[in-house]
């Protein structure tokens, strides 16, 4: 039998990874499909149907004693981490503790992998991880496992943000890349960006560092419009890298009618509606809260918007841009991460400096504003068309499959 684990934070519980709904949908290539959410709460609750033929099997993990953690000082794999540590002047008690942490939650996840019934039954096994983390540890952990009873393993892992730059990391230390790269079979950033930092980082590992863009489903097409006025979107959970206080202080400043949609809640909510309160009358705005991926999709499929808007300050490249410009909406974006790769300043919209200042952002929605119709039309051409080449979720994820199904 041939089998494929795949291993995420928490989908199909709770919010967040919405985006793998995109993908799951076209797995292919194996005889049978298992999902292990690896870092679910007693509290979490299913929130994403899986289609049929997936099952998921929930990690019930065991946390480690204060013993296990001390023992972990012993591996050998920490040793050399530690030693890369003193060589490269890097060392630091924070950093040691990142990795006896980080290896902590691997052998954890780990130990629960261990005990799933089906790994028993195959002969082939494709050991894939969402995030280039802790899960991908547990699965080098794994892969040593089967293959000294004979299985025939694969392991591959995405990459996407967090787990790609270390200077957003604590400490501005990733644990236990070499460790890592070292086993992995394949890496997948999910940019050209994030794959040439891999490389850059570690050139010793390159012909393991393939980069593999996500991708979206074809919604239909509902082009960008400015016919009733500018109506602007932006989708994101609220909190502070996603930086929406820009976007309302890029708002104060207008004095033509705007609306902002913003879909999405978090922790900065109240603070971010707060200050759209006290922006002028000609602006209006609208917070949708919390909206599950359909939704979202027949929002934009039944609103006239004129321009997507997403001011994160860091990014991989973000699906909530690929969805709008699926539907031929422009774009307006921080040039961060791999946004550059989505967005093509002056072709399907406008990339803004990572360092914004909010009136550079009001500057390019009045330009989007008084726009002659035929360019601002070209705009919205040009966003369909780079989503059809990048972005389509059914030619993505149907190569991605047969490659590491192989």
């Amino acid at each position: 039998m041939k089998l494929l684990i795949l291993l995420t934070t928490s989908f199909p519980y709770d919010n967040g990874e919405e985006f793998l709904m995109n993908e799951i949908n076209y797995i292919d290539g194996f005889d049978k499909i298992v999902v292990c959410p690896c870092n679910i709460k007693a509290e979490s609750v299913v929130t994403k149907a899986l289609p049929n033929g997936v099952e998921c099997v929930p990690l019930k993990r065991t946390e480690s004693g204060q013993v296990a953690y001390a023992r972990l000082l012993l591996r050998p794999d920490i040793l050399a981490e530690i030693g890369s540590l003193l060589r490269t002047g890097r060392f630091s008690l924070g950093r040691v503790h990142e990795a006896l942490f980080f290896m902590k939650q691997a052998a954890e996840i780990y130990k629960a992998l261990k005990r799933i019934p089906v790994l028993h039954q195959a002969d082939e096994v494709c050991i894939y991880s969402y995030w280039f983390y802790d899960a991908a540890a547990a699965a080098v952990l794994l892969k040593k496992d089967l293959v000294a009873r004979g299985v025939k393993v694969r392991q591959v892992s995405r990459a996407h943000g967090f787990d790609i730059h270390q200077e957003r990391a604590k400490y501005s230390y990733l644990p236990m890349r070499s460790f890592l790269l070292s086993h992995v079979d394949r890496l997948y950033p999910c940019s050209h960006n994030g794959a040439n930092t891999v490389i850059r980082q570690y050139p010793q590992y390159a012909d393991k560092i393939t980069s593999a863009y996500l991708g979206t489903a074809d919604h239909g097409e509902r082009p960008g419009s400015k016919g009733n006025g500018l109506h602007i979107v932006s989708c994101s959970y609220m909190v502070p890298v996603k930086r929406l206080h820009l976007i309302a202080e890029a708002l104060s400043k207008a004095d033509f009618p705007v609306c902002w949609t913003h879909i999405g809640s978090g922790p900065l909510e109240n603070e971010i509606k707060n200050m759209a309160d006290k922006l002028p009358d000609c602006v209006k705005t609208e917070f949708t809260g919390q909206m599950n991926n359909a939704a979202i999709m027949e929002y934009y499929n039944s609103h006239d918007i004129s321009a997507f808007v997403n001011v994160s300050s860091s990014e991989g490249i973000p699906v909530s841009v690929m969805e709008a410009a699926s539907f031929g909406i422009p774009i307006i974006a921080t040039d961060v991460g791999g946004t550059k790769e989505a967005v093509i300043d002056g072709t399907n919209g406008f990339l803004l400096p990572a360092d914004l200042n909010p009136d550079v952002l009001f500057a390019k929605l009045l330009f989007l504003k008084e726009l002659p119709e035929a360019e601002y039309t070209r705009f919205c051409e040009n966003s369909r068309k780079i989503w059809a080449e990048k972005f389509n979720a059914s030619q993505n994820y149907m190569n991605f499959y047969e490659e590491i199904s192989r």
